[in-house]
């Protein structure tokens, strides 16, 4: 019997609550082959949705999280299988089609007044790309193994830790979301667009 927390549950819920309204509405509107160009239908629910919080751009501005966290991106590898196999030599390989996307973020608490240090690791995080597919670090088809350096530790006031977040996702798919989310499923999500490689 598989239990997943509160959390996780309510993450999907909404994630796919989202995904099935927007597949109605293309529907609707002239069935799935009407793809506007200027966004893909996962960027519009995503961008709409950070965009009404104001998540987007006060964490990427260096402000914080709900929580009172600061998450910035310090590093994106779409190939992180070579890190990852050098790493521990038995770690499986990318299934067919997939690669290693391996994100290093750096996280800070900013809580000066009593904040409680928080702990933090790759779970918290998901990863969405622009087919809407939520790619998480510890299912069968995801995860990556053991990752060198990998996001876990506890976050005290002006303490910053870094670590690795890595996800299997497919060869050709962009438009990445790095998504951190409430452990307790009450407060809004966190969506962070990672860079584009060249």
């Amino acid at each position: 019997m598989v239990i997943m927390n509160k959390q996780k549950f309510i993450f999907f819920l909404v994630v796919g609550s989202a995904i099935i309204v927007v597949g109605v509405v293309s529907i609707l509107n002239g069935g799935l082959g009407a793809v506007r160009p200027e966004a893909t239908t996962t960027e519009s629910v995503i961008r709409k949705t950070a965009t009404q919080e104001g998540l987007v751009s006060d964490v990427m501005s260096g402000k914080q999280t709900w929580n009172g966290l600061q998450i910035a991106v310090i590093g994106v590898e779409e190939n992180g299988w070579p890190l990852v196999e050098a790493h521990n030599q038995y770690n499986d390989p990318p299934l067919p089609g997939k690669q290693m996307l391996l994100i290093t973020v750096q996280v800070k608490n900013m809580e000066r007044d009593g904040g409680e240090p928080i702990s933090i690791d790759e779970s918290d995080f998901v990863v969405v790309g622009e087919l809407g597919e939520v790619y998480n670090t510890y299912s069968e088809e995801t995860r990556c193994g053991v990752v060198p350096d990998k996001l876990d530790g506890v976050v005290t006031y002006d303490h910053a830790i870094s670590g690795a977040i890595c996800v299997q996702v497919p060869e050709h798919e962009r438009g990445f979301i790095l998504v951190y989310d409430d452990a307790y499923g009450g407060d809004p999500a966190v969506y962070i667009p990672l860079p584009e490689g060249e």
